[in-house]
């Protein structure tokens, strides 16, 4: 069984997160979806007042949680709505939202983790959506994370954006064969190192690695690596970027937010956010 975890916080980010992952189940047999709420509430709010003078009592947390699960139950009546045979379970904690992501899946097998990204123009949407990047980093499964006005499509082609160094200590090519065995679909490389020499070696090394898939290599030449590889995806019609943001890596850089957020808000398709 394929499990998704999918932590919501009912913005619209969220909830199309959630309804992608819905079409994404129904593409998918066997699976499972777990649409998680996180309401934590620290010591200080129970004790000091907020801006409004308002005190969080048990009584007004006892609210929200039940607000909050009807929250969740609404939304699962809408996904249902799109797959009706859809396997989905409903989680409210009450620990921070890293937290609850990482007890999860140290609780549980969870194949892919979808994060909905806020997008240009609702920067502010979702605490979820704004900290996508954060969560993917702490994260020891995959996520993916799903741009604002990305449908679900069978994922046919996908991209491998690789700088050709160090590919054996950047290559997840366990989580890579996870991912691929479950789709029919065509892989293209594309080298984001054109503006200084190949590395022969490297590359002979990585078709090596890669063979069983046959995927096609591609050179793209941009004075913007994000925007290029983005164009590449639209003039491909990919379904699909896959990032690799590990050491030595030219997603290194995923490691700073504004890199990493330029990428999952001008990609028009979803990025997946790979490693072991």
């Amino acid at each position: 069984m394929s499990t998704y975890l999918v932590p919501v916080d009912f913005s619209k980010t969220a909830d199309h997160a959630a309804k992608y992952a819905a079409r994404l189940s129904f593409a998918m047999a066997n699976s499972k979806i777990i649409l998680l709420n996180a309401y934590y509430v620290s010591e200080y709010e129970s004790i000091l007042p907020t801006p409004d003078l308002i005190v969080t009592t048990d009584a007004h947390i006892a609210d929200e949680i039940t607000r909050r699960i009807e929250a969740l139950e609404k939304l699962k009546v809408k996904m249902l709505e799109i797959n009706p045979e859809a396997d989905i379970e409903v989680s409210l904690t009450r620990e921070t939202l890293l937290r609850s992501i990482i007890d999860r899946v140290n609780r549980e097998e969870i194949g892919l983790i979808i994060i909905g990204s806020n997008g240009k123009r609702a920067k502010d949407e979702s605490d979820i959506g704004s900290n996508a990047i954060k969560i993917s980093k702490s994260s020891p499964v995959p996520v993916l994370v799903v741009p604002p006005k990305a449908d679900y499509q069978s994922i046919r082609k996908a991209i491998l954006a690789c700088d050709f160094k160090k590919v054996k200590e950047v290559i997840p090519m366990h989580a890579l064969k996870n991912i691929l065995s479950k789709h029919a679909l065509k892989l293209l490389v594309l080298n984001i190192n054109s503006g200084g020499p190949i590395n022969m070696q490297e590359e002979h090394i990585l078709q090596e690695m890669l063979k069983d898939f046959s995927p096609a290599y591609h050179y793209a030449n941009h004075p913007d690596t994000i925007k290029g590889i983005v164009k590449f995806a639209k003039s491909e019609e990919a379904q699909l970027i896959i990032a690799l943001p590990k050491k030595y890596s030219f997603f290194e850089n995923l490691l700073h937010e504004s890199v990493s957020q330029k990428l999952t808000i001008k990609s028009h398709v979803p990025v997946l956010l790979l490693k072991d």
